[in-house]
C-alpha cells in the first residue's frame, strides 16, 4: 500500500525534482517505510512505500524491468501474484524481486495494457514505457485505490490523493460546483468529478493512456458487472461455488509479510470475514468499538462472541466527543473531498486501535451491496421492508441520504416505518424505479431556490446531477429490478465507502483490505437470478448461509440493519459546537453563496442530521482547501500518535 505520482509534459519541459518530491510527499502517512523516484528530463515517477509484501529493498519503487524500458509506480495488492509470478517465470521472465509490484511489469510485457485483466486484487498504477512514450495508468475494478488526474495543454499529473496535485505550480486551485452539487445531491461527486475543478477522478475499472508525442488522452473501461443468469442450477450447487469462492478470497487476502488483523462489528459481514480468516491466519487479532452501553449502538456482545468462537484475540477501544472534536479537521484534510458521512469517525478510531498491533486489515466493506442488506434495495424493488428487524435510535446518523423529509422521519422512527410511511405517503405507487430510488436517497437538486443560494444556483449554469446519477440504471435496463438496485449501490454509493476506508487507513498508514469485493465473486452473483439470491426475500440469503458453518446461530441469523453510529449526545458537546457553530452561522457561511441564509440557521438550530452533515463538510471543505485559512488548516494534526 503506498502512495503514487507521475508527471509526463508535453512542451519539452524539464520535471523538476524539487516539485516532484514536494507532491509525493504530501502523501507520506500513505507510506512512511521508504520513498523513491525516477526522473527523465520531461518525465517523472515518484513513490511512498508501506511495505507489506517484500519488506526488502528489493521491493523499493519505481520499479523497473531488466533493460528499464518499463518504469512503475503502484498503490495495492496484486493477490494472485504468487500463482501469475510462477507462470511469468515459465516463460522465461527474470524476477529482482519477491513483490507483487514486478509481476505488473512483467506482465505487461506479456499483454500489453490488457495485463490488467488478469489481477486479482486492489490496484492504482502508472506505468510508463519509455519505447513508445506512453502512460498506461490503470485503476482496480472496483474502485478500491484511489486515482485522480488532471491534464492542460503542457502536461498531465496522476497521483493518489488530490492534495499531491495541488502542490504543483502550475494548478490554480478552485471549486467544481458541479462537483460540489452532486455531494449534495448524491452523497458523492459523479461522472468521475471531484469537488476541485480541472481534477478528475480515474473512474473504476478503467484505464487511461496517455501519448506524450501528441498530449492525446484516451480512456477505456476494461471492466463492469457482467449479468448472464445460469438457471437450472440447485441451491445447494450455488452454495458450494460461493463458499469456495468467499474462502478462497479471503485466503488469498490474508497474504501479507506484514501482521494482520481483522476488524469486527459484530454484524455478518465482518464475521464471515473473520471467521474464514481465522482459517488462514494465526494468531489472528480482531477490532472493535465501543461507544456506550447503550444497546441501541453497542454491537460489541456479538464482536467478542465472534471472536471467542473463532479462536481470535479481542481488542476494544472507547472513542469519546473529545475524540470527534479533535479528528474532524484532520479527517477532513484527508478525506480530500466532503466526507459521505460521520463513519468516518467510527472508522478512524478502530483504525487507530488497530494501528497500535497490526499493519493490515480485513474488513466485511461490500456486503450489503453484492449480497442485497439494504431496506431500500428491498423497497424499490418489492414494496416491503418486514424482512429488517431495525435497531432504533432518534439521535443515530443512518445509512448515508441528503433528502431531509426522509432523514427527518429517519431520526423520529426506525427504517422500516421511515420507508414505509415514505413509499406510503410521499411516493405515488406509480411512481418509476427510477423515481422512487431519487426520493429514498436523494437531497434536493440545485435548483430549489428554498435550500440553495442564487449565486451557487448560477455558478452551474444548468446543470442538474441527476441524469448522471441515474446513469447506472439506464445501463442495466435489461436486468431485473433488485439487481439493478444492487449495482447502483455498486457503482454509486459504495465508491463513497471505499473512499472513506482508503483513506482513514492511509492516514494511519495502515493497509485495509475487503476480500466481499473480489471481483471473481461479483461475477459469480451477476449468473445468480435474484429468485436465487434472496429466496422468500430474505436480505443476504447467500451470505448468511455460507455464515451457518463458520458462526453461532445468534450471529448469522441477525436480521437488525446497523450502521457505523456515532451518539447524537457527541455532537452537542463543546469540542464539536466549537468546530460546527462557526461553520453555521458566521457571516462568511452565508456570503459563500451555498446555501440560503433560512438554511443554515436553521440547521444550526436543529439536532444533527445527513443534511446538517453535508453543510458543516461543505463549508469545512472550503476553509481548508479554497481559503487555506490557518485558523483552521492550523488545527491539522497526524491521526497517530505512538
Amino acid at each position: 500500500m503506498c502512495a503514487i505520482l507521475t508527471i509526463m509534459r508535453f512542451d519539452g519541459g524539464r520535471v523538476e525534482a524539487e516539485s516532484v518530491l514536494r507532491m509525493r510527499d504530501s502523501m507520506r502517512h500513505r507510506g512512511p517505510d521508504d520513498a523513491g523516484i525516477f526522473l527523465e528530463h520531461d518525465v517523472g515517477l515518484a513513490h511512498r512505500r508501506l511495505s507489506i509484501i517484500d519488506l526488502s529493498e528489493h521491493g523499493k519503487q519505481p520499479l523497473m524491468n531488466e533493460n528499464g524500458t518499463v518504469v512503475l509506480v503502484f498503490n495495492g495488492e496484486i493477490y494472485n501474484y504468487v500463482e501469475l509470478r510462477r507462470a511469468l517465470k515459465e516463460r522465461g521472465h527474470r524476477f529482482a524481486s519477491c513483490s507483487d509490484s514486478e509481476v505488473i511489469v512483467h506482465q505487461y510485457e506479456e499483454d500489453g495494457s490488457d495485463c490488467v485483466r488478469k489481477f486479482i486484487g486492489m490496484f492504482s498504477f502508472v506505468l510508463f514505457d519509455r519505447k513508445r512514450r506512453e502512460l498506461i495508468a490503470a485503476r482496480d475494478r472496483l474502485g478500491i485505490k484511489p486515482l485522480y488526474y488532471y491534464k492542460d495543454h503542457k502536461q498531465v499529473l496522476f497521483a493518489s490523493e488530490v492534495k499531491a496535485l495541488l502542490e504543483n505550480d502550475d494548478l490554480t486551485v478552485a471549486p467544481d460546483y458541479q462537483g460540489l452539487s452532486d455531494y449534495l445531491y448524491a452523497g458523492r461527486p459523479l461522472g468521475g468529478k471531484t469537488t476541485f475543478r480541472n481534477i478528475s477522478e480515474v473512474p473504476p475499472g478503467h484505464l487511461v493512456i496517455v501519448e506524450q508525442d501528441t498530449g492525446h488522452i484516451k480512456i477505456r473501461k476494461y471492466w463492469d458487472v457482467p449479468f448472464h443468469y445460469q438457471y437450472g442450477r440447485s441451491a445447494s450447487e450455488i452454495q458450494e461455488t460461493l463458499n469456495h469462492l468467499l474462502d478462497q478470497a479471503v485466503g488469498i487476502h490474508c497474504r501479507s509479510d506484514a501482521p494482520l488483523g481483522c476488524h469486527l462489528s459484530g454484524g455478518i459481514d465482518s464475521s464471515t470475514v473473520t471467521a474464514l480468516a481465522a482459517k488462514h491466519y494465526k494468531p489472528l487479532k480482531t477490532f472493535s468499538t465501543k461507544f456506550s452501553d447503550d444497546p441501541y449502538i453497542d454491537e460489541t456482545r456479538y464482536a467478542k462472541q465472534v471472536a471467542t468462537h473463532v479462536g481470535a484475540e479481542y481488542f476494544e477501544c472507547r472513542p469519546s466527543a473529545h475524540d470527534l472534536g479533535n479528528l474532524l479537521i484532520s479527517l477532513m484534510w484527508h478525506m480530500d473531498v466532503p466526507m459521505v458521512s460521520d463513519g468516518g469517525f467510527s472508522y478512524c478510531t478502530v483504525s487507530r486501535l488497530a494501528k497500535e498491533h497490526v499493519k493490515v486489515t480485513l474488513t466485511g466493506h461490500g456486503g450489503d451491496e453484492i449480497f442485497g442488506g439494504y431496506p431500500a434495495q428491498f423497497q424499490a424493488s418489492f414494496g416491503r421492508t418486514d424482512m429488517f428487524t431495525m435497531k432504533r435510535d432518534p439521535d443515530i446518523i443512518r445509512r448515508p441520504s441528503f433528502l431531509s423529509r426522509v432523514l427527518s422521519l429517519a431520526r423520529h422512527g426506525d427504517w422500516r416505518t421511515m420507508v414505509d410511511r415514505l413509499y406510503g405517503r410521499i411516493i405515488p405507487r406509480s411512481f418509476s424505479l427510477e423515481d422512487l430510488w431519487i426520493n429514498l436517497h436523494c437531497g434536493p437538486l440545485p435548483t430549489n431556490k428554498t435550500v440553495f443560494h442564487g449565486d451557487f444556483t448560477s455558478e452551474l449554469h444548468g446543470y442538474s446531477p441527476q441524469e448522471e446519477y441515474l446513469q447506472p440504471f439506464r445501463e442495466s435496463e435489461k436486468v431485473p429490478t433488485f439487481d439493478r438496485c444492487l449495482y447502483h449501490d455498486l457503482r454509486v454509493y459504495l465508491p463513497s465507502l471505499l473512499h472513506l476506508e482508503d483513506r482513514v487507513s492511509m492516514a494511519l498508514s495502515v493497509e485495509s483490505r475487503v476480500p466481499l469485493l473480489d471481483h471473481r465473486i461479483i461475477e459469480f452473483l451477476a449468473t445468480v437470478p435474484p429468485e436465487q439470491k434472496i429466496p422468500s426475500l430474505e436480505p443476504k440469503y447467500l451470505l448468511r448461509t455460507a455464515a451457518s458453518s463458520l458462526l453461532p446461530a445468534e450471529i448469522w441469523n441477525r436480521r437488525d440493519k446497523f450502521p457505523f453510529p456515532v451518539p447524537g449526545k457527541f455532537w452537542s458537546s463543546d469540542t464539536v459546537k466549537a468546530i460546527i457553530d462557526p461553520l453555521l452561522t458566521s457571516r462568511d457561511s452565508y456570503s459563500r453563496g451555498i446555501f440560503t441564509r433560512q438554511t443554515l440557521t436553521e440547521s444550526s438550530r436543529s439536532k444533527m442530521n445527513g443534511w446538517t452533515w453535508a453543510m458543516i463538510n461543505v463549508h469545512l471543505w472550503f476553509k481548508i482547501f479554497i481559503d487555506k485559512d490557518p485558523n483552521w488548516t492550523d488545527q491539522i494534526r497526524p491521526l497517530y500518535r505512538r
